[in-house]
């Protein structure tokens, strides 16, 4: 199992990024005067979340918002059970097994390779 980053596309980033900075300027010219130290709070969370779209817009790497937990499942594996599949259901339509031959080795295999 192995764990993917999802981040934000880059126009998400982008347009995140132009609200932070309007939001910048409404803290500074209107929030702090008006309203002080709720104003520094304002202003610093806008700044935050500036800084982290800008950073996920111009960088290669950026910042996820959750990660997803992903199994591998290689393409041999699903040939090697289609190519036992097949043979098994070779030997059956040729008579060599019979149908509770082919569902018995039919379930190992499944077992085994899922």
């Amino acid at each position: 199992m192995r764990k993917i980053r999802v981040k934000p596309s880059k126009g998400q980033s982008f347009f995140a990024l132009i609200i932070g900075l309007i939001f910048i300027v409404i803290g500074f010219k209107i929030v702090i005067p008006e309203a002080g130290l709720f104003g520094l709070l304002w202003t610093g969370f806008a700044l935050m979340i500036t800084i982290i779209n800008a950073y996920n817009l111009f960088s290669k790497r950026g910042i996820s918002n959750y990660e997803v937990n992903v199994e591998e499942y290689s393409t041999r594996e699903k040939v090697d059970f289609d190519l036992k599949l097949r043979k098994l259901s070779k030997l059956k339509n040729d008579g060599v097994i019979t149908e509770s031959e082919f569902l018995k080795q039919k379930e190992k295999i499944s077992n085994r390779d899922m």
